[in-house]
């Protein structure tokens, strides 16, 4: 049986626009493409879709303007809502500034997701098919008590498949919540500047141990010089104890197993357009086809496909559909 997507992540609205180059304090400039959609976590829902899987929302949404367009998207796009309202605040916004390197600089606000209680996701009841997709920036906000408390009660008899994408937020949540986030043992799903900070995390738990704490440092100082290869995702993933997955770009992502040697998994380069929402595309296309019962690796290899496409078009939502990802890969999955 085909399972479900389950998002626990925040979904907001995204003024999009275009800049020649982020401006410097002070200064004004005029953006291009501008453009307000549905973003954050409805991204990587929407490219659940795309697939044919069915997706579910279980963040909380506010009453007001932005939650209005929020829920009128979700239904457009045959998400159902499954979580909490909040009948005080309006949901967040975030602007997100794309310049001529396809490079996104994002300024967010906190909303409705950011403050649900801790039984924010007590009616969220996972089957064995399923994947949740659990976002970082869940961790730094109120809700995290939410998040925590499904871990919580979700950790010793879990089926289901988890997968995280950490964020830039996972530099900032304190070592508690890390150890409780590996101790999780999800698939872990990074871009390369997350891989750095994972690792500077993992090193910072090493510190204790001399012999441990030298090889971490080497790891981080690799990482950091932006030498991803199968030396530094192997040991990303023998630290987490999960699997990993970090995506380089147009050379596509770096997939470690425990027990497994740490393989690249070829991209498909394209003219970037808009980078904005492909991590998250990657994400949806690889918890929809999970769900399918699709081995990892081949998960991940549609999922480079997908990426790859949705560069090549504006906004923060662009993922293909099926047949197109399917036209690039030279097969059907």
């Amino acid at each position: 049986m085909t399972g479900k997507v389950i998002s626990l992540g925040q979904v907001i609205v995204d003024l999009t626009m275009n800049v020649d180059a982020v401006p410097r304090a002070g200064e004004d400039v005029f953006a291009g493409n501008v453009q307000m959609q549905v973003g954050a976590s409805f991204n990587t829902l929407y490219a659940v879709r795309r697939m044919g899987v069915k997706a579910f929302h279980a963040g909380v949404i506010g009453t007001g303007p932005w939650a209005s367009q929020i829920l009128q998207t979700l239904e457009n796009q045959g998400i159902q809502h499954i979580g909490k309202r909040d009948a005080v605040r309006d949901s967040g916004f975030c602007v997100a500034l794309t310049d001529a390197n396809a490079e996104r600089t994002f300024i967010s606000t906190r909303g409705a997701e950011a403050y649900g209680s801790v039984d924010a996701f007590d009616s969220v009841n996972p089957e064995k098919q399923d994947v949740v997709h659990v976002s970082g920036y869940t961790l730094v906000h109120r809700t995290a008590d939410a998040l925590l408390a499904f871990v919580k009660r979700t950790t010793e008899h879990r089926e289901f498949t988890a997968v995280f994408d950490p964020s830039p937020m996972i530099a900032t949540v304190d070592d508690d919540v890390f150890r409780t986030m590996l101790a999780y043992r999800p698939i872990w799903s990074c871009n390369e500047c997350e891989a750095t900070l994972i690792a500077q995390r993992l090193a910072a738990l090493d510190n204790g141990n001399s012999c441990d704490c030298k090889v971490s440092q080497d790891i981080v100082q690799e990482i950091e010089n932006a030498n991803v290869n199968e030396e530094t995702v192997a040991w990303l993933c023998d630290r987490l104890r999960s699997p990993v997955i970090v995506r380089v770009g147009a050379d596509g992502a770096w997939l470690a197993i425990p027990g497994d040697e740490a393989l690249r998994i070829p991209g498909f380069p394209m003219k970037a357009v808009d980078t904005n929402g492909a991590g998250d595309c990657h994400a949806g296309v690889l918890c929809a086809l999970l769900c399918e019962g699709v081995p990892l690796e081949d998960a991940v290899r549609c999922a480079n496909a997908a990426s790859a496409l949705a560069v090549t078009r504006s906004g923060p939502a662009t993922c293909p559909d099926r047949k197109e990802v399917e036209r690039l890969l030279g097969r059907v999955f």
